[in-house]
C-alpha cells in the first residue's frame, strides 16, 4: 500500500513537471522579466550588445541571436510578442544581404516585422542595418546603404523612430571603421559604447 502511494504521488509529480514545461513563454518568465520596458531584438550585433550592463537600471531583455535573419524573427514573432516588451529596438537585415536576399526582399520582410509588433501595442524603434566593412563585404555595403534608404523613408512614412549608427561607424570609402569592428562585421566595445550613448534619449 504505501509503494502505491509512492508510485502515485510520483506519477502526481511529474505530470505537474510536464505541465509547467508546456506552459506559454510569458508564463514562464521570471517575475522581473515579465514585462521588459526594453527589449534589443535582432542578430549576433544585437546579441553580443552587454545592454544589461549598459543600462543597469532599465528591465531590459536582449532577444538578439546569432545568425538571424528577417524571416527567423517573423518565424518567432508570437514567441517574442509573448514577451510583452514596452518597447523594441529593431535591428536586422545583414545576413539576409550576405545570404544573397535581395534588398527588396530584406526590406518588406524588416517591415512586415514592424508592423507585427505595433499590431501588438508594441512601440517600435526602428534601427538602420549597420554596414560592414568593405574589405570583407564588397557590393553588400552598397545593397546595406539602399535598404536603409528604404527603411528610413518608410519610418518618416509611419512616424515610426528612427536611429541610425552608420555616420558614427562608417565611411564611404571602408564602411564599418576597423577601430569598431574586429572582423568586418561584428562590433568593438568602442561601437557598443557609441551605440548606448545614442540610445539613450530613446531608452530614457
Amino acid at each position: 500500500m504505501l509503494a502505491k502511494s509512492f508510485y502515485a504521488c510520483l506519477f502526481s509529480a511529474c505530470l505537474l513537471g510536464l505541465s509547467t514545461m508546456i506552459q506559454p513563454v510569458s508564463a514562464q518568465l521570471r517575475p522581473e522579466f515579465a514585462s521588459p520596458e526594453v527589449m534589443m531584438l535582432g542578430d549576433s550585433i544585437t546579441e553580443a550588445g552587454p545592454w544589461k550592463t549598459l543600462f543597469p537600471k532599465t528591465r531590459i531583455l536582449n532577444r538578439g541571436v546569432p545568425g538571424y535573419t528577417t524571416d527567423h524573427l517573423l518565424r518567432e514573432m508570437k514567441a517574442t510578442v509573448a514577451l510583452r516588451p514596452a518597447k523594441v529596438f529593431l535591428m536586422i537585415g545583414i545576413n539576409d544581404l550576405l545570404r544573397g536576399a535581395t534588398v527588396e526582399y530584406t526590406f518588406k520582410q524588416y517591415t512586415l516585422i514592424v508592423e507585427e509588433l505595433q499590431k501588438n501595442k508594441i512601440t517600435v524603434v526602428m534601427q538602420a542595418t549597420l554596414e560592414c566593412s568593405r574589405p570583407q563585404c564588397g557590393s553588400t555595403v552598397d545593397n546595406v546603404k539602399w535598404l536603409n534608404q528604404k527603411l528610413q523613408a518608410f519610418a518618416v512614412a509611419r512616424n515610426i523612430q528612427w536611429l541610425d549608427l552608420n555616420p558614427g561607424l562608417t565611411n564611404d570609402a571602408q564602411g564599418l571603421l576597423p577601430k569598431y569592428t574586429w572582423d568586418g562585421l561584428h562590433l568593438s566595445k568602442a561601437a557598443y559604447l557609441y551605440w548606448a550613448e545614442r540610445l539613450k534619449s530613446f531608452v530614457q
